[in-house]
């Protein structure tokens, strides 16, 4: 009973976002929120942070596009090995679990309890390298939603994140993705995406209400021969615009593919209804305890006043 209730809270709510997102749509309420977004991007566009030539490098790739390729050793970060031990921990202890029916679920997440009992990987997503690229791509203070770590199980039939979508929580948004295993052909299950010109041709021909992309529609738009995946090693990176890409995590086919994905929009979402923190509120001030201003305000997003 708990479970078919809760089913219900979770269809109804969907459908208030969805008939939200759709009043949004109307022509006067797009056309006041996209000059107000432009507003901002003017009076913050002298308050950017400095970056070193390396991030200002990944910075302009995600302008050009939509998506950048490094790795957890180039992004020299000082808290990657401890981030990296702790992430392979989880990983070795989601690879114990078994999934109840693994032909309905496409996916495994480390539950909050066990990411907060592992903060270093929480807080290695707020690390001030990621906030300074962040910001300066997205051109507005930014806001951290945290990160989920998955375990995508092969050879499921595709359905939500593992079909084409773009994110609807802002105009841009970035999510830092991490290969916990290597991904060197499409059969590993790659992050792909649809180059940003052909995407744009799509999305005219598709209209406002398109949802989720069967790769048979998807094909009919863009030839499956234009479609990228993302490869490389374990420890590969990839930032991705979301938000102005049609992408997809596709379905592994030999082994279970293990990430990290973490999420960042601008601190003024176009949609803050779909904007919600990996972590609950209690869990993340109890790890709020030497955190910059900087670190606080992208956390507590919510709660800043400007």
């Amino acid at each position: 009973m708990a479970i078919h209730k809760k089913r219900l809270l979770g269809e109804f709510k969907r459908a208030i976002n969805f008939g939200r997102r759709h009043l949004e749509d109307i022509f006067i309420f797009q056309n006041f929120s996209g000059n107000l977004y432009r507003k901002r991007i003017l009076e913050h566009a002298e308050t950017l942070p400095p970056l070193c030539s390396e991030d200002s490098a990944l910075v302009k790739q995600l302008r050009q596009d939509g998506v950048a390729i490094t790795s957890c050793n180039d992004l020299a970060i000082n808290s990657t090995p401890l981030f990296l031990e702790f992430a392979y921990k989880i990983k070795e202890k989601l690879s114990r679990e078994k999934p109840g029916n693994v032909f309905k679920e496409l996916f495994l997440l480390a539950s909050p309890s066990l990411v907060s009992n592992h903060s270093e990987i929480f807080l290695w997503g707020l690390n001030e390298k990621f906030l300074n690229i962040a910001e300066t791509y997205l051109e507005l203070p930014v806001a951290y939603h945290g990160m989920y770590f998955h375990r995508d199980f092969a050879n499921v039939k595709p359905a939500k994140s593992k079909l084409w979508h773009r994110d609807m929580e802002d105009y841009r948004s970035l999510k830092i993705i991490v290969y916990l295993n290597d991904i060197y052909d499409e059969s590993c299950g790659p992050m792909q995406f649809i180059p940003k010109s052909m995407g744009e041709k799509a999305l005219k021909k598709l209209g406002r209400n398109y949802g989720y992309i069967e790769d048979s529609l998807m094909q009919s738009l863009i030839p499956s021969h234009s479609w990228q995946s993302c490869l490389g090693p374990e420890q590969t990176v990839i930032l991705m615009d979301t938000a102005q890409l049609f992408h997809r995590g596709k379905v592994p086919r030999s082994a279970d593919r293990f990430a990290i994905f973490f999420d960042y929009t601008s601190r003024y979402p176009k949609r803050p209804y779909y904007c919600k923190s990996s972590l609950p509120k209690e869990k993340m001030l109890s790890l709020a305890s030497g955190l910059s201003d900087q670190q606080i305000k992208a956390l507590f997003w919510r709660d800043v006043v400007d």
